[in-house]
C-alpha cells in the first residue's frame, strides 16, 4: 500500500487534468499490449496494433515483459536526452516513437477528447463537493481518510508531496488499477493516473472510418487478406513477421506475397534464407489512392 500524506497546501494544489507527460499514456498502452490485458474492450485494438508492429516495436514488447513500463521505462526514456546517456536508452526512445505511431497516433484525437471529458466530469465533482470528495471517489481501489490517500501497491511506502500537491490524470490504457507516478522534478506534483470509466476504450479505439472504408474497397480487387498484407507493408518485413502481423501462417503469407509480387504490387529482396517484402511504387499508389478516395467521400 502506498500512502500519500497531504498538507493543507497539498490539498489546495491538487488538480485533475490530462497528464503533462504524454509518454506515460504510450507506456500504459505498451504494458497493456505486453500483458494482453483489458479484455474485450481492447480486443480489436490489440489485434490491429499487433498486426502492424515493426521489428523494433516487437523488441520493445519483449523489454516491457521484463521491465515495468512505469516507472522503469519512463525513467530511462526521460533521461535519454542526458549527454551521458548510453545508446541503449536513445534506442528506447526511437522504439517508443515507432510504437506510438502505430498504437496511439491513429486514435489520438479521440483519446484526448475522452480524457478531457473525464476531467470535465471530475471538475464538476470538485465544484459540488470539493477536493476531498474528488479524492474519495477517484477510483474504487483508492481510499481517502484523515488526510491520507491510500493506493494499492505491491510495496509499502509513505509519500509526502511537500506542498506540490497531486495531479490526478485519467488514462484510457490503464485499465485495471490506479498508479502513483513520481514527480517530474523538484516542486512538481506527484501524478496519480487512474482508469477512465469502463466501456470507454471500445468506442474510442475503434478503427478509423477512412481506414475501414479503404480496406473494404481494396478487398474486392485483390482479396481481403492481400489487402491487409499491402496495408501492413507500409513498413517492410519478413514473411514470418508478415504472417504474425496479419494472423496467418508463414506458408500462407508466402503464397499471398507471390501473387502480389507477380502483379507488381510488392517486391521481395532475398538474403541468405530470409525474404523481405516491401510495397512497390505501384502498390503504394494503389493503397494511397483508395485511402484518399475514402477521405474525400468522408468530407462530402
Amino acid at each position: 500500500m502506498q500512502r500519500v500524506h497531504f498538507s493543507a497546501q497539498d490539498l489546495a494544489r491538487t488538480v485533475v487534468k490530462v497528464a503533462e507527460r504524454p509518454l506515460v499514456e504510450t507506456l500504459f498502452a505498451l504494458d497493456l499490449l505486453a500483458r494482453q490485458g483489458g479484455g474485450e474492450d481492447y480486443a480489436s485494438w490489440r489485434q490491429r496494433t499487433t498486426g502492424r508492429l515493426g521489428r523494433r516495436s516487437w523488441s520493445l514488447l519483449t523489454l516491457a515483459r521484463t521491465l515495468r513500463p512505469v516507472p522503469d521505462l519512463l525513467h530511462m526514456a526521460e533521461n535519454a536526452a542526458n549527454p551521458k546517456t548510453g545508446t541503449e536508452r536513445q534506442n528506447l526512445v526511437a522504439m517508443l516513437e515507432d510504437f506510438h505511431k502505430v498504437a496511439l497516433a491513429p486514435y489520438w484525437d479521440r483519446v484526448s477528447a475522452a480524457l478531457e471529458a473525464d476531467c470535465t466530469a471530475r471538475g464538476r465533482t470538485v465544484l459540488a463537493g470539493g477536493i476531498e470528495r474528488l479524492l474519495s471517489t477517484v477510483h474504487p481501489m483508492v481510499r481517502w481518510s484523515g488526510g491520507v490517500l491510500e493506493i494499492p501497491s505491491h510495496r509499502s511506502q509513505d509519500v509526502v508531496p511537500g506542498g506540490a500537491g497531486l495531479l490526478l490524470a485519467p488514462s484510457l490504457f490503464l485499465y485495471d488499477r490506479p498508479v502513483l507516478i513520481p514527480a517530474a522534478g523538484r516542486n512538481r506534483p506527484l501524478v496519480l493516473a487512474y482508469p477512465v470509466a469502463a466501456g470507454t476504450a471500445e468506442a474510442v479505439l475503434a478503427a478509423p472510418a477512412a481506414e475501414q472504408n479503404a480496406a473494404d474497397a481494396l478487398g474486392p480487387l485483390v482479396g481481403r487478406t492481400r489487402a491487409a498484407i499491402m496495408k501492413s507493408l507500409t513498413e517492410s518485413c519478413t514473411t514470418t513477421e508478415l504472417g504474425r502481423r496479419i494472423g496467418i501462417s508463414a506458408a500462407s503469407a508466402s503464397q499471398h506475397t507471390s501473387v502480389l509480387r507477380s502483379a507488381g504490387l510488392i517486391t521481395t529482396h532475398r538474403r541468405l534464407n530470409t525474404a523481405r517484402h516491401s510495397l512497390t511504387p505501384l502498390g503504394a499508389a494503389l493503397l494511397d489512392g483508395f485511402h484518399h478516395r475514402d477521405l474525400a467521400r468522408a468530407h462530402m
